[in-house]
């Protein structure tokens, strides 16, 4: 007689059960010891995502009518992830004012991780000392009133250049967010290195796919401990890849710069000669 073993599928289907089942009896008994506000009936392991699909609308509609019916602070709970839906201005006002401290950090989202190295960025990087450095650096270097002012004339003059060229295409189709991209690009890379940027016909396709990619949450963003997930759905491949692409870019840009002070100062070494 001969013995069949289970297959590796079989195996693998069984420990991924297991392993959910484990999941969700963690997280029953987290949210029993938690006072949570009200909010729509869960299902197992997707939450409350049903109720926003059922809607059939966009989500800020979605989350609009089930505030309707469950208040102003309400609770969702998507995939993995708990969260509290504001809807009211005083309660928004409570959040964004009086208790910003305890709000301030933002979620752990896999596009910011890649694309801001690890949360390095100002924008993503939790409340800490940290954050709390970057800040006084951006406003004491980047944002004080001299500072400000002294760039006055590079905005002045890409402004003008910016309605010299919407002018001149007065009477033909014309893409007001490309024109917006290189105002602002051609802004922060003067002010950063005094010159314009001449590969922003290659950058801006590349800023368009990563916003559309990571312009809201992602099944590997709600299910943030099943790392598997990252990988079915593709996201982390492609977003390492924008990263790549972006990161060469930037790095020429900080050559370029880098060999253009290095020049000056051996113009300048030259001259003291």
């Amino acid at each position: 007689m001969e013995l069949k073993f289970p297959t590796f599928p079989f195996i693998f289907i069984c420990l991924a059960f297991i392993f959910l089942l484990l999941k969700l009896f963690s997280n029953y008994q987290r949210f029993r010891r938690t006072k949570l506000p009200p909010g729509p009936w869960k299902l197992p392991l997707i939450g409350s995502l049903h109720h926003l699909a059922i809607a059939g609308s966009v989500p800020h509609h979605a989350l609009r009518n089930l505030a309707r019916k469950y208040g102003p602070i309400m609770h969702l709970q998507l995939g993995e992830i708990s969260a509290v839906v504001i809807s009211a201005p005083k309660a928004a006002k409570e959040v964004l004012k009086t208790h910003d401290l305890a709000f301030a950090s933002r979620p752990k989202l896999l596009s910011a991780e890649i694309m801001t190295y690890n949360y390095l960025d100002i924008a993503f990087a939790p409340s800490d000392g940290y954050w709390r450095q970057m800040r006084k650096i951006c406003t004491l270097e980047l944002l004080s009133v001299k500072n400000v002012r002294s760039f006055s004339s590079i905005r002045e003059d890409e402004a003008f250049n910016l309605v010299e060229s919407i002018q001149s295409s007065l009477f033909s189709p014309i893409d007001l967010t490309q024109k917006v991209f290189s105002y602002t690009n051609n802004v922060v890379c003067r002010t950063a290195f005094g010159k314009r940027f001449k590969n922003h016909e290659e950058l801006m396709p590349l800023i368009i796919e990563l916003t559309g990619t990571a312009g809201g949450f992602d099944v590997a963003d709600l299910f943030p401990s099943i790392k598997i997930v990252q990988v079915i759905s593709g996201l982390k491949s492609k977003l390492l890849k924008l990263h790549h692409k972006i990161d060469q870019i930037f790095n020429n840009i900080i050559e370029e710069h880098k060999e253009r002070l290095a020049n000056k100062g051996k113009f300048n070494g030259q001259s003291s000669e």
